[in-house]
């Protein structure tokens, strides 16, 4: 039996193999949108936070993924990340897609503030 391959999924495989000795994991708005602490989603674009440099790939219809350094020690990520095996890649806990935000000054408009303390607190 095939499973359809949900056209970001797309995205997601391919954070793999454009940078496959580094360290990337799913964060920021993607992360944020998928917990409901953020009311927008992202449509065919994910963010991914590496230890390589930033950089923005345009993957024509697919989409576009966005890498944003981090100089974040592995050490300390370590119990911050889960591995989804639905996507291939490392995904933020909603705390650390919450540091990422600060850390890498992103607009935190958007968050839902409650929602985002019922899920860190939970």
């Amino acid at each position: 039996m095939k499973v359809a391959l949900n056209m970001t999924h797309i995205l997601h495989h391919t954070v793999s193999k454009l940078r496959p000795l580094g360290l990337n994991y799913l964060s920021l708005e993607s992360v944020l949108s998928d917990a409901g602490v953020i009311s927008q989603i992202p449509i065919n674009r994910i963010m991914v936070m590496s230890s390589g440099r930033s950089e923005i790939i345009d993957c024509g219809k697919w989409g576009t993924i966005e890498f944003i350094k981090t100089r974040q020690a592995q050490v300390k990520l370590i119990s911050e990340l889960t591995y989804d095996p639905t996507i291939q890649l490392w995904r933020a806990s909603v705390s650390q897609a919450l540091r990422d935000m600060r850390t890498t000054q992103r607009n935190m408009d958007l968050v839902d503030w409650k929602v985002a303390h019922e899920l860190t607190n939970a």
